[in-house]
């Protein structure tokens, strides 16, 4: 914590455990989002990292997470009966949380989980280790090592709102190229100035106490209109209190 506060402060969001590593990552990846040790870039800040996040959320992080289930719920209630379970890849799985509350709901659901940082990969393998039907990759989410067509769902929490404009795209147009034909893509992350122009005073803060350089901009990027621009059809966002899906 100590590390944290002294961080904010001098607004030091360059400070990584290994700048020969960090090299190996897009420069959008290279930095200290929410002011936490190490980015995303250590074993100790995937071990953390949960916590951190619930401490953020004001305990309520599992909850807003399982708000992707619903749709997925639908989904596989509405789809033909197969004899091949269904495919799930979470872009951006980190320590594998969003999956384990997926399994919970869903266990007949064959997993995937890329995240671009392998320590928290490694981490989320640990999550999920009693799960036979679970794989993951470390990997970038703008050029997946997946065929085309090949899940059946394809979900993503809070990953947009990090990213540049033209990679928010560029991982949409991905997400899309690995999903079937019929297929769901959910997508939670924070609510947008179209979502929730009433809470746009606390949502504006957010990023001058906690470092998210692309959070700004975000705000403004309707993701259901970003969604329709590479493709996507039936593009829709529900606000769920300070979060969208």
């Amino acid at each position: 914590f100590p590390r944290i506060v002294l961080r904010s402060g001098t607004k030091n969001w360059r400070d990584l455990p290994d700048a020969e590593e960090a090299r190996r990552y897009p420069p959008y990846f290279r930095r200290t989002f929410h002011w936490q040790s190490d980015g995303y870039l250590s074993r100790g800040s995937a071990e953390r990292y949960d916590v951190g996040v619930e401490f953020l959320f004001g305990g309520t992080a599992d909850v807003m997470r399982r708000q992707v289930i619903p749709p997925i719920t639908r989904f596989l209630a509405a789809r033909e009966a197969s004899a091949t379970p269904a495919r799930l890849l979470d872009v951006a799985c980190g320590t594998g949380r969003t999956l384990t509350q997926i399994h919970v709901a869903h266990p007949a659901l064959r997993l995937s989980g890329l995240d671009l940082s392998p320590y928290y990969v490694q981490h989320a393998r640990t999550m999920l280790d009693g799960i036979a039907d679970a794989s993951f990759v470390a990997e970038n989410a703008e050029a997946m090592p997946f065929k085309d067509d090949w899940f059946d769902v394809v979900t993503c929490v809070y990953l947009f709102h990090e990213l540049p404009r033209s990679v928010r795209r560029n991982v949409l147009r991905e997400m899309l190229r690995v999903l079937r034909p019929g297929g769901l893509c959910v997508i939670e992350d924070s609510a947008q100035r179209v979502d929730s122009p009433e809470m746009m005073f606390f949502l504006e803060r957010f990023p001058q106490d906690f470092h998210e350089p692309f959070y700004a901009d975000y705000l403004g990027d309707d993701l259901a209109e970003a969604a329709r621009e590479v493709g996507f059809e039936d593009a829709r966002g529900e606000p769920i209190f300070v979060a969208k899906v």
